[in-house]
């Protein structure tokens, strides 16, 4: 199949269903909203509870507060992706792995195949290993440069449990924002706009804002998660428009968190849990606003000059 013709019939998938502005309304106050409130529920009154049974006036360290977050995120992220999958089939009549991919639901015999059985696995792996080497890159270089400002954690049990937490919460997480970003949502805009450079730029922006506070309300941090998170978002949805589905795009997402949760962190970072390296020196917003906006710039590029031709086709829409 022609990269045009998957990157049509990947957005066009939206045509199979109903798009009544209702469906989309209550599949996103659900999918979205309710995420929030379940992690608030969870924060405040399940650990809450906890704190007062164990005579716990407060969270002690960034790792009490990690294990608490990965655990908010498996219940909010888990009952987002169940009323996704429930409002594709019942507010839009559709398949749900038609957010997925372009795949047939019955192989040659004319047997129904499972979802897993339609799922591009050669493509999610690809992605996760493609991300990889960028990951070691940007995460590894600053550790050659200058060695001394890091060191192990001394504390191996907390990185085995944070390790554990991570590998269970980030491809729930990670593929829900996927399906959610580069299928449902983007699928849904190009109902109004026409052209695909516009929904990616669109759903990137949206992608961009809604991890603005990820790392609290500094302003540096939330520039810096913001623009990151846009440009990783036009990324992603390249890429899901290329290959006609989100598997690359899951792929890549799962290991860049996985790593950047597990890896390496600020000792004075909130969101350090107990990484396996421990950056010594202070928090530097200005390095890494610069260290994670250009190499992202830079594999941007590359990936444009690798799928001109293919791209073109995303440009001209």
């Amino acid at each position: 199949m022609h990269y045009g013709d998957k990157m049509s019939e990947f957005l066009n998938n939206v045509r199979e269903g109903e798009n009544g502005w209702k469906g989309y309304t209550v599949t996103i106050l659900l999918t979205m909203f309710f995420n929030s409130f379940t992690a608030i529920y969870y924060l405040f009154f399940i650990i809450g509870f906890y704190f007062i049974l164990t005579n716990i006036a407060h969270v002690q360290d960034n790792f009490s507060e990690g294990v608490h977050y990965f655990l908010t995120m498996i219940l909010s992220f888990g009952i987002s992706y169940l009323f996704l999958i429930l409002s594709a089939n019942a507010f839009h009549k559709r398949d749900f792995i038609s957010l997925v991919n372009v795949s047939e639901k019955y192989n040659f015999r004319g047997n129904l195949l499972k979802w897993y059985q339609r799922i591009r696995w050669n493509k999610f792996f690809k992605g996760m290993g493609v991300w990889l080497v960028y990951m070691i890159i940007t995460l590894f270089v600053p550790c050659i440069i200058d060695p001394s400002k890091f060191v192990f954690n001394p504390n191996l049990s907390q990185f085995i449990i944070l390790l554990v937490l991570v590998l269970i919460t980030i491809p729930i997480q990670a593929s829900f924002e996927e399906v959610f970003f580069r299928g449902y949502l983007n699928q849904g805009l190009s109902l109004k706009i026409k052209k695909p450079i516009k929904v990616i730029i669109i759903s990137s922006i949206i992608f961009g804002l809604g991890h603005i506070i990820n790392g609290g309300f500094v302003l540096e941090s939330m520039i810096l998660n913001t623009l990151s998170a846009f440009l990783f978002g036009i990324i992603c949805s390249l890429t899901t428009l290329l290959y006609g589905g989100v598997e690359f795009s899951s792929g890549a997402h799962i290991i860049n968190n996985i790593l950047a949760f597990t890896m390496i962190g600020y000792a004075d970072s909130p969101d350090n849990f107990g990484s396996l390296i421990i950056q010594t020196s202070p928090l530097n917003y200005n390095f890494e606003l610069i260290w994670a906006i250009v190499p992202t710039i830079i594999f941007l590029i590359l990936l444009i000059n690798y799928k001109w031709n293919e791209i073109k086709l995303v440009l001209k829409g």
